[in-house]
This record gives C-alpha cells, sequence and structure tokens, in this order.
C-alpha cells in the first residue's frame, strides 16, 4: 500500500461511528520523536488529511482526542509512531490545536521531512 495513492478524509472518519462498530479501524499515531507533541490519525491505514490533501496533525493529545469526540468515534486504538511528517507523500500537513475554551484552532508546528512512513494494516 502506497500512502499517496489513497488517503482517508475528514467526511470518511465523521461517517465511521454511523457505518457500526467493527467497520473501520481507526488508530492515534505519535508523530516526530518528542514526548507528549503531535499526532496523526490512519484509517484503515490511510492518513487522515484535509480536503486539499494535507496531512492532519494534531498538537497535543487532547487536540486529537478532542477532534474524535466531535465526531464521535469512540472506538479507536494507540498506533504505531511515526517519526517522519511527510507520511501521505503530499505538500504539506494541516495542524490543529485545542485551545482554552475546548474548541480547536488552527497552529504552526514544525515536523522534519524525509521519508514517508506508510501505517500498517493488521
Amino acid at each position: 500500500m502506497e500512502g499517496t495513492e489513497r488517503v482517508a478524509t475528514w467526511l470518511e472518519l465523521a461517517a465511521a461511528p454511523l457505518l457500526g462498530e467493527g467497520q473501520s479501524k481507526v488508530k492515534l499515531h505519535p508523530v516526530g520523536h518528542k514526548r507528549g507533541g503531535c499526532f496523526a490519525i490512519s484509517m484503515d491505514g490511510r492518513w487522515l488529511c484535509a480536503g486539499n490533501g494535507d496531512l492532519t496533525i494534531f498538537k497535543g493529545i487532547e487536540a486529537a482526542l478532542h477532534f474524535l469526540k466531535l465526531l464521535r468515534v469512540e472506538a479507536f486504538e494507540p498506533g504505531e509512531a511515526a517519526p517522519h511528517a511527510e507520511v501521505c507523500g503530499h505538500k504539506g500537513h494541516y495542524c490543529l490545536k485545542a485551545d482554552r475554551n475546548k474548541g480547536l484552532l488552527p497552529c504552526r508546528v514544525h515536523l522534519p521531512v524525509s521519508r514517508r512512513v506508510v501505517p500498517r494494516r493488521h
């Protein structure tokens, strides 16, 4: 499976709970080497990307969990660490962080870009 061929969209992830238990496998992956840093989400072995194709990155576990809660995704599991940012093989990433009002805001985060990382399917 190549990470550039197919990605998961926010709409697909939002529809996952409606499809029923066990239909989609959602994983939360730490990105980079900093503890408590950034996270990415995969769905059925495909990285979650924004509408423009950028990888969706969450700054902090709180932001990722809040995003999943907003979409009513309760069934997810920890995924393997993704040490590099260019997991989708696309131009960039779209970062979201939690704010004080329990919402999500766009943010900037610098992630190293080198080799592609493809989530493993189990």
